[in-house]
């Protein structure tokens, strides 16, 4: 065994550092491996017990002192009712982590861990809350889901206590911890309006994303990523960034969630281009809403044109303003359709596309 090996764990040892015991163990064992492999096997099977642990997570949620609510919300056994749809690169990396639980032991021999702290940052509603679920769908894990509306507390020093509780709670037993909108307790230390609280509090999540048990995954996920503090940063052993979604996404979407639909998922995927998955469900809610009370093909709803828009022009008018047509024309000119297929998805002339685009052209212009 080597010095420095040997000499991290008496410290390690000593001084009560558990965490730093694992490290050392975790580059001993596979060095002794060959030439001693009875303890090899002894430390790796401490190191498995250890970091499995208990799965009773039947302890007492915590709360708030104080207003007595839960500081964390749970799920278990996470259920979903579709998958989330994402980018190749995401999806890749996310069933790396989960291939890394089933390998948990190979790792190990090798003085490896599996992934345990994940950062994930993007707009809102492009799948990041979904994919943690997904993530604990998977792994078959409880989700734990931090509130933040009930953690951050008035009173000076609660904030901090209520995040201790919350984290001690989270790693006692396998789980998915989730710390929706992280940003809000892991802000830059060198923001000066922020309180002292919140500064000394990054300093408490740095420690606890060094200390993470292996047992359990850590997701953070924040909408705004240029507010965290740059130490934080490097603590995460992975970090995925999510973006509105792309044309083929969209199109997946439609497939999987509204099949009905996918004979106009071209021209679907042109309306909603640049818009987040939240926004589009959004608007399909509210439309089906209105098709329902005004008995209307939902389509036409979704796509702002009257029930007869593909029938005759003169009909189109009585249902939708000549401006708010005009308007969709042109942006559907814009996102590359021919007037052809304008045409046909509005009901309206070849001729009468091209003077409406002409003209709106031509107006811009001057």
């Amino acid at each position: 065994m080597e010095l420095k090996l040997s000499q991290l764990l008496i410290d390690s040892a000593l001084t009560g550092n558990v965490r730093s015991v694992e490290m050392a163990l975790k580059k001993i064992a596979p060095k002794i491996k060959s030439d001693n492999p009875e303890l090899y096997q002894y430390i790796t099977n401490k190191l498995q017990s250890n970091l499995l642990r208990s799965k009773d997570n039947s302890k007492i949620l915590p709360v708030d002192t104080d207003s007595r609510l839960q500081l964390v919300r749970v799920e278990n056994p996470v259920l979903l009712p579709s998958a989330p749809i994402l980018s190749e690169d995401i999806e890749s990396k996310l069933l790396q982590v989960v291939k890394e639980r089933s390998l948990m032991e190979k790792l190990l021999e090798v003085g490896l861990t599996p992934t345990k702290t994940i950062l994930f940052e993007g707009p809102p509603g492009v799948g990041k809350t979904m994919s943690a679920r997904w993530l604990a769908n998977k792994l078959e894990l409880p989700l734990i889901v931090l509130d933040l509306a009930t953690v951050i507390s008035s009173y000076l020093g609660k904030t901090g206590s209520n995040i201790r509780s919350v984290l001690d709670y989270a790693s006692s037993f396998p789980c998915v911890m989730l710390l929706d909108e992280f940003d809000a307790i892991a802000k830059r230390r060198d923001d000066d309006r922020e309180l002292g609280e919140l500064k000394r509090l990054v300093t408490v999540l740095l420690q606890t994303l060094d200390d993470w048990p292996e047992s359990s995954i850590l997701i953070a996920a924040t909408n705004h990523s240029e507010l965290l503090d740059p130490a934080i940063w490097r603590r995460f052993d992975l970090q995925l960034k999510f973006s509105n979604p792309t044309p083929e996404m969209i199109e997946s979407y439609i497939e999987q969630l509204h099949p009905d639909l996918k004979d106009h998922k071209e021209l679907l995927c042109n309306l909603f281009s640049g818009k987040s998955f939240s926004d589009i469900e959004r608007t399909f809610n509210l439309s089906k809403k209105e098709a329902f009370i005004k008995e209307k093909p939902f389509i036409n709803i979704l796509l702002k044109r009257s029930e007869h828009s593909e029938q005759t022009p003169a009909t189109s008018k009585k249902h939708i303003s000549k401006t708010e047509r005009n308007e969709i024309i042109l942006n559907l000119y814009r996102q590359g359709f021919s007037q052809r297929r304008i045409s046909e998805e509005t009901g309206l002339s070849r001729p009468t596309i091209k003077k409406i685009i002409t003209t709106l052209q031509s107006i811009e212009s001057t």
